[in-house]
This record gives structure tokens, sequence and C-alpha cells, in this order.
């Protein structure tokens, strides 16, 4: 008969309990470690995929570009692009002015003027909004010509929000003025008007002679514009009234 003593039972108890700590921080360890290689593999991904996306930008074709711009869609929507980030933000500007400001020139022609692709990267940047996005937003605004990327430019910045300045709000008006004055493009004018409503809704109202000069000037009936348009004009000037 094997008799166990008292001491014996303590010593095996101390024993299981320290081979029980032991495993216990084992695994912490293991799981620590295995967290840190995860977050570094994710970054390194991150950055691979960034890389391949300014790729796809910086090519001349066409194709290619829009392709970049539904991967930046992508990460958009799965929250991996934030205001701050400068790098995504700055590919989404360079392609916002793609043909404009950044032009490739072969015998003597710009080959990169895309309009929709200019049009798709001001969509996005509305989307990340931020103080960046803002400046490129302002950016078109003074530079592009083209009215599809001009109404875009108009709604994203409007999503955006403007600056304490007012800057953001002088440039959306001068546009306005411009369209007024060189065609009479009724998409843009509609845009002009959501995007007055947007941020008036957001601001609690909008107390600027320059945006109301331009309203009136569209909802005027010789203005050109078609009547369904000048009759948002007409009711946007009288619910701004209301704020």
């Amino acid at each position: 008969m094997n008799i166990i003593k008292v001491g014996e039972i303590k010593m095996n108890k101390f024993k299981l309990g320290a081979v029980l700590l032991f495993s216990i921080l084992l695994t912490m360890n293991l799981a620590a470690q295995e967290d840190e290689q995860t977050i570094e593999e994710l970054y390194l991904k991150s950055q691979v995929k960034v890389k391949i996306i300014k790729a796809e930008a910086d090519s001349v074709d066409r194709d290619m570009k829009m392709i970049a711009i539904q991967d930046i869609e992508k990460m958009i929507s799965d929250g991996d692009v934030d205001p701050d980030n400068r790098e995504m933000v700055g590919i989404l500007s360079s392609l916002g002015t793609e043909g404009i400001s950044n032009q490739v020139i072969e015998q003597g022609a710009v080959i990169n003027n895309f309009p929709m692709v200019r049009k798709e990267a001001v969509r996005l940047l509305g989307e990340v909004g931020g103080d960046f996005a803002r400046e490129s937003l302002i950016t078109v605004l003074l530079t592009d010509n083209e009215p599809m990327v001009l109404a875009e430019a108009v709604v994203a910045i409007s999503k955006v929000g403007t600056d304490d300045n007012g800057v953001a709000m002088a440039v959306l008006a001068d546009a306005m003025r411009s369209q007024t004055a060189l065609n009479k493009d009724n998409n843009f004018a509609n845009a002009f008007i959501l995007a007055v409503e947007n941020l008036a809704d957001d601001s609690d109202g909008i107390d600027d002679i320059r945006v109301f000069e331009e309203l009136t000037k569209i909802a005027d009936p010789r203005s050109g514009y078609i009547t369904v348009v000048r009759k948002k004009a007409f009711e946007l000037l009288k619910d701004l009234q209301d704020f």
C-alpha cells in the first residue's frame, strides 16, 4: 500500500499550480506574438495595396485609372480610408485633376484628359471628407472646365462642409457665376442648388450674399435655365428665410 503524506499532497498541488500558471503565461505570450504578427501583416498588406493603387492611378491608361478608383472606393466602404490619410487623399486629388493640373502631352496633345476619371475621383473626395479633401475640391472648382466634373465637385464639397474662412463658399458662388455667364448648364445649376441646401441643413442656415445672388439669377425667368431648375432655386430662396 502506498502512503501519501500531507506534505507530498501540498507539494503536488504547488507543482500543478506552477505548471498551470506557466501554461497560461505561455499561451498569453504566444497570443500576444500572434496579434503582433497579425497587426504587422495587416500593415504590410495595406502598404502593398496602396502601392498597387498608386501604380494604377499613375498609369496613362484610362481604364487602369478607373480600376484604381474602384479599389479606393472599396477601401472607403471598408473603413480603411480616413480624412487624415494624406497618401490616399493625395491619389484621389491627383485623379481629380487628371488632364488639367497634371497633364501628359504627346506630340503637342494632352492624352490624359479623362473627365469621367476626374468626376469619380471628386465624388470619392466628398465621401472621404476632411480638410485635405476640401482643399482638393476647391482646386477642382478653380481649375476644371468640364461642367460634369464641376457639378460633382459642388455636391462633394457640400458633403465635406465649408471652412471657417468662407473660402469654399466663395468658390462655390464664383463657380456658379461663371457657369451662368458661360453656358447655362442646368445640371450644374441643379447641383449648386442641392449643395446650398445641404450646407444650409448642416450649418442651420446660410448667410452669404454671394450665394443669394446666384440663386436669384438662376430663379430669374430670363436666366435661360429650364423651369424645374428655376423653380428649385426660387423655393430654396424662400426656405433659406426660415432658418
